[in-house]
Formats: C-alpha cells, sequence, structure tokens
C-alpha cells in the first residue's frame, strides 16, 4: 500500500467515524419544515394527487394504444399507484424510529 492510499484510507476512516454520531440525529427536529411537509402531503393525498395519478394512469394508457404495447400502461398505472401510496411510504419509513429504552 502506497502513502497516498494510506492518507486516503486515514481520511475516509475520520470522516465516517465524526459523521457516525450524528446520523442518529438525522431523524430529530425540523420543526421549522412541518408547515412544508403538511402542504405537500396535503396535495400529495388530496385532489392534486388523485389528478395526478388518474391523468398518469391515462396517459399511460393512451401512450400503451398507439405503442401497441403494454409497457407504457405500466408506467402508468406504477406513476398512479406511487401518487397514491408513496406518500404514506414515506412517512412510515422516515417516523418508523424505535426508541432504545435500555442501551447497551
Amino acid at each position: 500500500m502506497n502513502h497516498s492510499s494510506k492518507k486516503i484510507e486515514t481520511a475516509l476512516l475520520l470522516a465516517i467515524a465524526i459523521t457516525l454520531p450524528l446520523q442518529a440525529m438525522a431523524g430529530a427536529g425540523g420543526t421549522e419544515f412541518t408547515q412544508v411537509y403538511d402542504q405537500l402531503t396535503g396535495w400529495a393525498n388530496g385532489t392534486l394527487g388523485k389528478v395526478l395519478g388518474v391523468s398518469a394512469l391515462l396517459v399511460g394508457l393512451g401512450v400503451g394504444v398507439i405503442k401497441q404495447s403494454v409497457i407504457a400502461a405500466v408506467v402508468g398505472i406504477a406513476m398512479a399507484l406511487t401518487a397514491g401510496f408513496g406518500p404514506g411510504v414515506i412517512d412510515g419509513v422516515v417516523s418508523s424510529g424505535v426508541a432504545i429504552v435500555n442501551p447497551i
């Protein structure tokens, strides 16, 4: 192992050692973004999300008919499903933190 690769390895280990404790606090705080988050999830779960999902489905079906291919319709259905279920899945993943009561 040459000298420059040893420096790179040391720098990477140092960066990991510094940022690892900070990752535990990544989901905490951020109350200043609550209003923006509520607005965006309201749009996605409300009428705007339904309109975008149905329009993606219709565009995908239309392109599928024109190209005589099922792939465009599948993409439209996937976009509609993502628009409908995406915000709930993201909220569930982000807020699924488990509190450790008795640390080791």
